[in-house]
């Protein structure tokens, strides 16, 4: 079973190449309102999920969570479904 941080490392690898075909979709006016909608739902979730982290870190003696919200197959599924 992958760790929480293990599970949050991967989905932050997996959306990096999202936010790298925005970045260039985006000023060429490429980017369709879905596009746009879907990563910003995706990094809110990432956000929320980075803030929680970081929280358990400072605060939870330097123990990270070891379950969390992220569905390890979150992302692979999405990737499947376009």
């Amino acid at each position: 079973m992958t760790s929480y941080a293990g599970r949050l490392g991967m989905w932050l690898a997996h959306e990096q190449w999202e936010l790298e075909q925005a970045s260039y979709d985006i000023p060429a006016r490429q980017a369709t309102p879905r596009q746009c909608a879907e990563l910003a739902g995706i990094l809110q979730r990432l956000s929320d999920e980075l803030r929680d982290y970081a929280a358990a870190l400072a605060f939870g003696g330097g123990n990270p969570p070891e379950s969390g919200s992220i569905d390890p197959d979150e992302f692979r599924r999405r990737g499947e479904a376009e």
